[in-house]
């Protein structure tokens, strides 16, 4: 199990070393403010520490939600975006209330895996198409 998660650690700081990736988090100040906070919080949690996600957690939501239409550059906005984003707040939301209620770190690890995944997703809308 540890194996899966720091496998899935290494995926994360792979896409997130994408050129393309870069680019988008380099254009968008709010989506790069979110980005830092879960790369500090997940490579710990699949190493089996959760104090960094649950002393941040609150700060990661707030983070999710000021990914808005309205701070996106112009040249990023499409409607799949906007539907990522849209899923990744909620995402962020579900993960906090399974924090709050102190759930089993393996519920939450599962659920930090799917706001990596969503968050992946809306990067990888922006690469070129091969």
């Amino acid at each position: 199990m540890k194996l899966m998660k720091f496998l899935f650690a290494v995926a994360f700081l792979f896409a997130i070393n994408n050129v393309s990736a870069q680019s988008v988090v380099s254009k968008w100040p709010q989506l790069n403010s979110f980005q830092e906070l879960l790369v500090k919080t997940f490579e710990p949690a699949g190493e089996g520490n959760f104090g960094p996600i649950k002393n941040s957690y609150e700060y990661l939501v707030e983070k999710s939600e000021a990914l808005d239409v309205t701070t996106m550059p112009q040249d990023l906005k499409n409607s799949k975006a906007d539907e990522t984003v849209a899923v990744l707040k909620r995402q962020t939301k579900l993960l906090a209330e399974l924090i709050k209620t102190n759930s089993p770190n393996p519920e939450i690890m599962r659920a930090f895996q799917k706001v990596n995944e969503t968050y992946d997703r809306l990067l990888s809308i922006y690469e070129p198409k091969k």
